[in-house]
């Protein structure tokens, strides 16, 4: 209800959101400031001092800051609204200018931030897994081959997913079968093709196996399928994830941390663990898509959020291909602009 409501105001009066927006700005440098001068404030928020000064007796008359001889500083009223408003920013606007800048530094195909911090905040996820489907309904074409990783973000993108052409058909990008049930791969295509009216395929295999197991696992006609239509999928969406949490969910030996740990791994996607250079550390013995196979593809969409995936996502982009699609919150996004 929120996000239709929010749609049809951006269209009919784009420009109420947009001065929304920009008060919400002057009331977050307050709160961050304050006590603050006006002079100060006006070259923080790049206003001039008239515009400013406008806005400083508005706000004052709607009794949301207070203005005195030390400065500008939020009212009661001023740090409650702001507090109400923040689980909705994110779906009121992107952080563009974060994005554009990130565009600037990085050869990917698009960059797209969200705002706020996933990990404190449940809509910033949420709105991660939206643009995420988005994206991907854009891109889409009947009869498209969708290679799907597990992971609790790629698990909501069904929820905003929508039946745009027919025979979609979603498959795992790996085996999988150590993580926790909703958010396996297996479980997740099952979801997506379910919100699209589409098809899709079950990966029975472990995360990771022994190479004489691996082998005799591909000859299997079910596995075999699976291996063949991920080498001629379109489109992959798959999440980045911190190593030690990776290795954690999927209860790697003794030994792998170790390994891990030595190394200085900070990240992993499709059951490769990397270091901050995005060199390989550990490789996991695994059914389905490799690093490698990504460049092939139309597009990759790379999605991450909140603190804890910084330092990973940071290295992954040292190997990510052109064709990568990356959808972060604003935390990451600072992270990789510092």
């Amino acid at each position: 209800m929120w996000q239709r409501l929010i749609d049809i105001q951006k269209s009919v009066v784009p420009d109420i959101l947009s001065h929304m927006l920009k008060r919400l700005d002057i009331l977050g440098y307050i709160g961050a400031e304050q006590p603050i001068g006006r002079r100060t404030l006006s070259k923080q928020l790049g206003m001039t001092e008239r515009v400013l000064r406008r806005e400083v007796e508005e706000l004052a008359a709607l009794n949301l800051i207070k203005v005195d001889a030390k400065g500008i500083s939020l009212s009661g009223s001023g740090r409650e609204v702001l507090r109400e408003v923040e689980p909705f920013l994110t779906l009121i606007e992107s952080r563009n200018d974060l994005a554009g800048q990130l565009k600037d530094r990085y050869s990917l195909k698009d960059i797209i931030v969200v705002r706020g911090d996933a990990e404190e905040n449940p809509f910033v996820k949420e709105e991660l897994a939206k643009l995420t489907a988005e994206q991907l309904t854009e891109q889409l074409f009947p009869g498209a081959v969708v290679s799907v990783a597990g992971g609790s973000t790629m698990a909501l993108v069904s929820k905003f997913l929508r039946p745009k052409h027919e025979d979609l058909l979603f498959i795992p990008a790996r085996g999988g079968l150590g993580e926790e049930v909703a958010y396996q791969s297996n479980s997740i295509v099952g979801y997506l093709a379910e919100a699209t009216e589409g098809q899709h395929r079950m990966l029975y295999a472990p995360d990771s196996i022994s190479e004489a197991s691996l082998q005799s696992l591909k000859a299997e006609p079910m596995v075999s399928e699976i291996i063949e239509l991920n080498e001629r999928s379109s489109f992959v969406i798959h999440g980045i994830g911190d190593a030690f949490e990776m290795a954690r969910r999927r209860n790697v030996d003794e030994a792998t941390m170790q390994k891990l740990a030595e190394g200085q791994a900070v990240g992993e996607a499709f059951g490769f663990y990397f270091d901050a250079d995005g060199e390989l550390v550990h490789k996991v013995t695994t059914i389905g898509l490799q690093l490698e196979d990504l460049g092939k593809k139309e597009a990759i969409f790379a999605v991450a959020g909140g603190e804890s995936k910084k330092e990973a996502v940071k290295a992954y982009l040292k190997l990510a291909p052109e064709n990568t699609i990356l959808i972060i919150d604003e935390v990451i996004a600072g992270h990789l602009l510092a």
